[in-house]
């Protein structure tokens, strides 16, 4: 368990993480034993919910901006890119099918991948302890270009999408216990 603290970052993080992991254990509980396949249309629920993810990104990215200035900009391109992503899983998820559906998700996870990936390989000289950003950003990225790929075959399904946020949801975890400091020794 992650002790309180007081560290803006750590705690965006910690929320995020608890926030992505209720919300890959309702995707599962949602669609139950009828995960869409890729070519099959999406019901509203499921597109709604699917449609939502991003914005959790959104909300996160904008807390952080405000409290850690040297990192705003990047985190506010972030929120805008997921914004993005919101408007465009949900045009695909109500519009089209399920294939279409994992092209755009796939297209936000790549790039909002991409650029927690360099934001934590820039930390990483000024800050240290950034490892678990760095493969979040990386995995990010390549299960991205995976759902991408995957939209074109016959069962690729979205129950990937939920393995998906539960990992990146535990590397969260584990960057705010890592980034937590070691405690003072008494004098």
């Amino acid at each position: 368990m992650l002790p309180p603290s007081s560290d803006p970052q750590r705690r965006v993080a910690v929320v995020r993480a608890f926030v992505a992991l209720l919300w890959a254990a309702a995707l599962v509980i949602a669609v139950g034993g009828k995960m869409p396949s890729t070519h099959s249309d999406l019901s509203v629920g499921v597109a709604a919910f699917l449609a939502s993810y991003p914005l959790i990104d959104v909300v996160a990215s904008l807390i952080g901006a405000a409290s850690a200035p040297d990192s705003a900009r990047v985190l506010r391109l972030n929120a805008g890119v997921s914004a993005l992503a919101a408007v465009a899983i949900g045009i695909a998820a109500f519009a089209s099918t399920a294939g279409a559906t994992l092209v755009a998700f796939g297209l936000w996870a790549s790039v909002s991948g991409a650029i927690l990936l360099a934001r934590a390989i820039h930390r990483r000289r000024t800050e240290g302890r950034q490892l678990p950003m760095i493969v979040s950003g990386g995995l990010s990225t390549i299960a991205g270009i995976t759902f991408i790929a995957a939209s074109g075959m016959d069962e690729a399904k979205l129950t990937t999408i939920g393995g998906y946020m539960a990992f990146g949801a535990l590397l969260y975890l584990l960057w705010a216990r890592r980034a937590q400091p070691a405690p003072q020794a008494a004098a």
